[in-house]
C-alpha cells in the first residue's frame, strides 16, 4: 500500500510540474498577443463610435477637407448640406436597425 501511495505522490508531482510549465507557456503566449488584441480592440471601438455618431464624424471630415482646401465658404456649404442630410440619415439608420431586429427575432 505504501508503494502505491508513493507512486501516486510521484505522479502528482509530475502533473504539478506539467501544470506549472503550461501556465508559463500560456503567460508567454498572452504577452505576445497583448499588443495585437489591444489594437483590434481600439479598431472595434472606433467602428462603434463612427456607427453611433455619424453626424459628428461627417462634420469632422468636412471641416478637415475644407481647412485643407482653405475655402471657408465651401466648408459652410458642406456643413449645411450635411446638416440637412442628417434627419434622413437618422431615419434610415433607425429603419435599418429596426428591420435588422425584426429579422433576428424570426
Amino acid at each position: 500500500m505504501n508503494q502505491k501511495r508513493h507512486d501516486l505522490a510521484c505522479h502528482r508531482q509530475l502533473l504539478l510540474k506539467k501544470i506549472n510549465a503550461q501556465r508559463i507557456e500560456i503567460i508567454e503566449i498572452s504577452l505576445q498577443l497583448k499588443k495585437p488584441l489591444a489594437l483590434a480592440d481600439t479598431g472595434i471601438k472606433a467602428v462603434h463610435f463612427i456607427r453611433d455618431h455619424p453626424a459628428l464624424v461627417a462634420s469632422s471630415v468636412t471641416v478637415l477637407l475644407a481647412l485643407r482646401r482653405g475655402n471657408l465658404t465651401l466648408m459652410a456649404q458642406e456643413g449645411w448640406r450635411l446638416l440637412c442630410m442628417y434627419p434622413a440619415t437618422a431615419y434610415l439608420t433607425q429603419y435599418f436597425s429596426c428591420h435588422k431586429r425584426d429579422t433576428l427575432v424570426d
